[in-house]
């Protein structure tokens, strides 16, 4: 796994109290009615932003949508769309429910199991951006443990969705109320290093 897809255990976002959903409106299907859902107390969490766009990755949407199914008892698990219109996720919805996102090469559809809301102006996205110092890209999740504390977090894409990460398990310990696997601190750059970026960087200005 590249360094852009890991998790450290000083990561600026753990440990943060995890940001409402409530702004987020949430799609109920069929109807397409608007409702809000925030995090659930006392219970572990997940909060996973995702985006239409992004075709490569719908696989995360299905493996989200797995850990969804396998832990619903234990887990609430919310999907936050940062697509540009409410019209988009409800149609990405409605095709997903029935079946019609499909794998490009196997055939087999993708689905959106959890709570999936459109979160206008990427408001709630934004809360956790900040608490990530601007570090926050789809596809993205977010471990809520019971005490309403960021406990883990996980970036995700086409070549590293959930199952080649150990988000799985991080939610799974969560629940059991288990230490979390430790990441350890984020490795310090060389400052040499920085310096040769940013005049690669100049270099690339003058064309």
């Amino acid at each position: 796994m590249s360094d852009e897809y890991k998790t450290f255990d000083d990561d600026a976002c753990m440990g943060n109290v995890a940001p409402s959903t409530e702004l987020a409106d949430f799609v109920e299907y069929p109807s397409m009615d608007q409702y809000r859902l925030d995090l659930h107390p006392g219970k572990v969490n997940v909060v996973y932003f995702m985006c239409k766009f992004e075709k490569g990755a719908y696989i995360c949407n299905e493996e989200m949508s797995q850990l969804c199914d396998e832990l619903k008892d234990s887990v609430q698990v919310v999907a936050l769309s940062t697509d540009p219109d409410r019209g988009t996720v409800e149609k990405f919805l409605e095709k997903s429910r029935k079946g019609e996102v499909t794998d490009l090469n196997t055939g087999k559809p993708y689905r959106l199991s959890m709570d999936v809301a459109w979160d206008e102006g990427k408001r709630t996205f934004g809360m956790y951006r900040s608490l990530c110092k601007g570090q926050l890209t789809t596809y993205h999740g977010f471990v809520v443990g019971k005490d309403g504390k960021i406990v883990w977090h996980q970036q995700f894409s086409q070549t590293c969705p959930p199952s080649k990460t150990n988000f799985l398990a991080q939610v799974k310990k969560a629940v059991a109320g288990e230490p979390l696997e430790s990441a350890g601190a984020r490795p310090k750059r060389d400052p040499a290093d920085i310096e040769e970026e940013d005049a690669e960087c100049d270099d690339m200005a003058l064309f």
